[in-house]
């Protein structure tokens, strides 16, 4: 069942690039793309979100008389959920486990080849989240528009260089999706449209106007306070999201499942952690839904592979621009 429907997913896919105004195929990839969602929180991954909702906003358009303005609405809109992913992406990397230790970790590949170039380059992390919030308003100006749109650009470039295949080789799902923001960056900002701030963050007429403002302005406020989840709200790679690991007995890690084992590393006398994200990523080439939710399920399934129950903790920490948490340790009975 599961391989028919994403066999139908390319099929709904091919005919909405065939079939003009086509409806019902984002309709039937929507749906599809929806349950399988629901039965994996997995999946909830940033692209998946904002390609789903630009589907949407695509889907939703009107035809006949009303389409030049109803296209023009809907470039629009794309700006706006693009504009906004840049701005909370900044937001969200102001902290210091990104200015410190993510950013530094990103530019490895520079590092590694040119030691002498570490400190100055680190010292950019602290510049980072706010050039990053200044070329997304940037993108909203007649003025600053087109320098807004190399900068961007070129972060999305420099991102390719530092996680693809010459740079760290990590996480490669992410990078069709940064290559397809430099390109919704340059169809949706370096055309002919005379289009201000007012046009994109403002349309009290359009239904999807308002979704749009929801899930992209409103609701990733609520994530600073962990109130909405981390993923949803372009904090990605930015030093401010839930982290956890396993800790296992020599006991408990001889009875966790064969899949589970060479994941395991053993640290000290009696202590073995499971990282979580590094199981994640070779296992399913995707980082783990950062929520202390998911890691509960996890660390819960395992617990119920152990004969003793005793011999694993889930140690967990929710760094959050506000309200962060300190770390806290859950046994299994409490999962």
């Amino acid at each position: 069942m599961a391989l028919a429907l994403y066999g139908a997913l390319f099929a709904l896919a091919a005919l909405a690039v065939i079939i003009p105004r086509a409806r019902w195929p984002i309709a039937g990839f929507l749906i599809i793309m929806m349950a399988f969602c629901l039965a994996d929180q997995t999946r909830w991954q940033p692209w998946v979100f904002q390609y789903s909702f630009l589907l949407m906003v695509v889907g939703l358009a009107r035809g006949g008389s009303a389409a030049p303005a109803d296209d023009l609405q809907t470039l629009n809109l794309a700006r706006l959920v693009i504009v906004f992913t840049y701005v909370f992406s900044g937001l969200q990397k102001i902290n210091l486990n990104f200015m410190e230790h993510e950013f530094s970790w990103i530019i490895t590949p520079i590092t590694s080849l040119f030691p002498a170039m570490a400190t100055p380059l680190d010292a950019l992390g602290f510049l980072v989240p706010f050039v990053q919030v200044a070329f997304a308003v940037g993108l909203l100006t007649r003025r600053f528009r087109r320098a807004s749109l190399v900068v961007a650009v070129g972060m999305h470039v420099f991102i390719l260089a530092m996680f693809g295949p010459l740079g760290l080789n990590w996480n490669d799902i992410v990078w069709p999706w940064t290559a397809a923001m430099a390109v919704f960056d340059v169809l949706l900002f370096s055309g002919t449209d005379d289009f201000i701030w007012r046009d994109i963050v403002w349309n009290v007429r359009d239904l999807r106007h308002g979704a749009a403002v929801a899930l992209f302005v409103v609701l990733p406020v609520l994530s600073f306070f962990n109130l909405w989840d981390s993923y949803l709200s372009s904090a990605l790679y930015s030093g401010n999201l839930t982290e956890a690991q396993i800790y296992l007995s020599d006991l408990g890690a001889a009875s966790t499942p064969d899949n589970v084992r060479p994941y395991l590393v053993h640290t000290s006398e009696n202590t073995n952690v499971l990282n979580l994200q590094r199981w994640a990523i070779e296992d399913l080439n995707v980082t783990p839904y950062a929520e202390t939710r998911i890691f509960k399920i996890i660390a819960g399934d395992l617990c119920r592979a152990l004969p003793d129950s005793n011999q694993l903790v889930l140690v967990v920490k929710e760094q959050r621009l506000f309200f962060s948490r300190p770390e806290i340790g859950f046994r299994c009975s409490q999962l």
